[in-house]
């Protein structure tokens, strides 16, 4: 097992890049300035000016399936590679993990038909080009097998997953997983853990890349700059740069000044902060649909991490929410205490109808969702207990509606005349306001203790950033492409209106392969000789935990959404008397919370035979596969 890198500990050591590829790169032109050069050297190459502590073929910036797909695609064309990573071991993977792990895909003898949709769903906007959606069609096509191929199980997971039913082709819209499951972070962990074992592939993890090093004549990227410990360092990149930072979902002043929302939070990773999309714009990127969102959703927030506690709890979806708002007495209320949005339905990625278009729903803040003591015990959020959420404040109750409304802070009368409204469209069974649906239609009883929490715009992703061609080229703002500099994932992600599902995750793979084999190839505009003039810098971890074990101790591990999930179980007298867990890398709030639940089950069960932790399936999982692992080691 190969080392992996993180800025706590590091070596000094070999970590020079492959020289001297086959095939031939693009060229292009831009213009920017570059600090770090070392004193006269007028005279010689701009790779020599710059001191260099290590140097690869290619550099991918971010660990995330589109970062991992740009690492493989650029290694099966013999480069050596490093990914930058600015998350600690674990935390990496940006909104990749945490997203369903299904990939769109379309058969070959439905690629004119899915343009066609794709076209379609770009609605009256420019972005993005036929030519960028015919090489994004030709790829999912064959992500699948190019996943087979690399070691994969991917399998077809469903047909038709189209959702926008009222658009021709929607149902040539299929989608495949690894394993056949979703919502397991299986794909990302498999496509992350390729490049981990990878000869050709080094990851340094918690090595943020903070500027890239252009060379202010020829517009060529050179490099990244990169600050660890306070020591600033510079890597080259002999053939190209792959940016695959994610989007800006953590950056609360991107989101005001790209989305005219005073606040919202992300759904999945807490990294992605814009900073691969400011990188881009310092050496003159052109941007794209910025505005543009998978979202929002209202969704309560964790209080710590200020990221949504759940996909969705508002309308109904057998997978994606928990219907809270579907068959109970409750509404949704914005600033003024009356309602805005139909509560029986979950926005398609953000998208609700809207007069013959698809519209991102609009929000009222501050927004409440009011329900009343008949759905005090319906679940919310999987990982809530709705009455500690009393308990701690979380969920604010009153006796009656206008004394809920004065502890929300809405005008006076509001929320009662607003339950007065619905109780009557509940009545009458229909809502004329919001149509929502019949069944989903359930009286407020006129009885307290009444109920409301705040609810958050939350997002998926962000789709926009660095403009990007069909061959994965970032563009700058005069329409060419900024040399050497690629890009793959939602950095710029080509959804520039309505969003297909499982399209994110195929993008990530498609621009990750099509990126990172043009970045791969080898240029012909830059000095293809060693540019370093000292020892390389490599920052490696030490060597992969080796958990010492008394006799009546066994490891086991299993797969987490983060990763590995390794316990140690002891055993006295052929009885489990302790379990310990010895690393994990699971959501702290969620999956690392239930991990102590778990471990109480499993001493009890004497076992992995338990219930697991509701909202923690996959961490449950992957302890129980741990478990029993320590137990067949035990011959328990």
């Amino acid at each position: 097992m190969k080392n992996h890198m993180s800025r706590r500990n590091f070596l000094k050591g070999a970590a020079t890049g492959a020289l001297g590829m086959a095939t031939v790169g693009l060229v292009g032109c831009g213009t920017s300035a570059v600090s770090g050069s070392a004193a006269g050297t007028a005279s010689l190459p701009f790779e020599k000016t710059i001191s260099w502590n290590a140097e690869y073929d290619v550099i991918v910036l971010g660990l995330g399936l589109a970062g991992g797909a740009a690492a493989m695609a650029a290694a099966d064309q013999g480069a050596k590679v490093l990914i930058m990573e600015k998350a600690s071991k674990g935390e990496d993977g940006g909104n990749s993990k945490y997203a369903g792990q299904g990939v769109l895909y379309v058969k070959p003898e439905n690629r004119d038909g899915a343009i066609k949709y794709f076209q379609t769903i770009r609605g009256m906007y420019n972005t993005p080009g036929d030519d960028i959606l015919e090489a994004f069609t030709d790829m999912i096509i064959t992500n699948q097998d190019w996943m087979i191929k690399h070691g994969a199980n991917a399998l077809h997971f469903a047909d038709a997953i189209g959702e926008f039913t009222d658009i021709p082709g929607y149902d040539l819209m299929d989608c495949w997983s690894i394993d056949a499951t979703i919502h397991d972070g299986k794909l990302f962990n498999f496509v992350r853990n390729y490049g981990l074992k990878s000869d050709s592939i080094d990851v340094w993890f918690e090595v943020p890349a903070q500027a890239f090093i252009q060379d202010p004549e020829t517009g060529i990227v050179h490099g990244v700059r990169t600050s660890v410990n306070g020591q600033e360092y510079n890597i080259r990149a002999l053939n190209g740069i792959v940016l695959c930072t994610g989007g800006f979902e953590n950056n609360i002043q991107m989101i005001q000044d790209y989305h005219q929302l005073p606040y919202a939070y992300a759904k999945g990773g807490l990294y992605n902060t814009g900073d691969g999309i400011k990188m881009a714009m310092d050496i003159g990127a052109d941007l794209w649909h910025m505005s543009n969102i998978a979202g929002p959703d209202l969704n309560a927030i964790d209080p710590t991490t200020k990221r949504a506690l759940g996909y969705a709890m508002m309308g109904y979806h057998p997978l994606l929410s928990t219907a809270f708002t579907c068959g109970t007495a409750s509404i949704i209320v914005g600033a003024d205490g009356t309602r805005f949005v139909d509560e029986g339905t979950i926005p398609g990625h953000g998208f609700i109808h809207f007069h013959g278009m698809k519209l991102r729903m609009p929000v009222s803040l501050p927004a409440y969702c009011v329900f009343d003591s008949t759905a005090i015990n319906k679940t919310i959020y999987k990982v809530w207990d709705n009455q500690d959420k009393v308990k701690d404040g979380t969920i604010i109750t009153a006796d009656t509606l206008d004394e809920l409304a004065a502890k929300l802070g809405l005008p006076e009368g509001s929320l009662s005349s607003t339950v007065t409204q619905y109780n009557e469209f509940c009545a009458k069974g229909q809502d004329v306001v919001f149509h929502k649906k019949a069944e989903y239609l359930v009286p407020f009883s006129g009885k307290g203790p009444y109920y409301g929490f705040e609810v958050y715009p939350t997002y998926t992703n962000t789709q926009g950033g660095p403009r990007r061609s069909a061959k994965g080229e970032i563009m700058n703002v005069a329409g060419k492409p900024i040399p050497h500099l690629y890009s793959a994932g939602e950095c710029g992600s080509i959804w520039g209106d309505i969003y297909q599902g499982a399209g994110n995750l195929a993008e990530c793979i498609s621009f990750g392969r099509i990126s990172g084999a043009n970045a791969a190839a080898a240029k012909t505009d830059n000095l293809r000789e060693s540019a370093i003039t000292g020892t390389p810098v490599n920052f490696n971890t030490a060597a992969e935990a080796d958990h010492t074990t008394a006799a009546n101790e066994f490891i086991g591990t299993g797969n987490g959404i983060g990763g590995d999930v390794t316990v140690k179980m002891t055993v006295n007298d052929g009885k489990i008397t302790s379990i310990d867990v010895l690393e994990h890398s699971e959501t702290e709030n969620i999956g690392g919370a239930a991990l102590n639940k778990l471990v109480e089950q499993a001493l009890t069960a004497q076992g992995p035979k338990i219930d697991g932790v509701s909202g923690a399936t996959v961490t449950s999982d992957a302890f129980k596969a741990a478990l029993t692992e320590a137990m067949t080691k035990a011959g328990i």
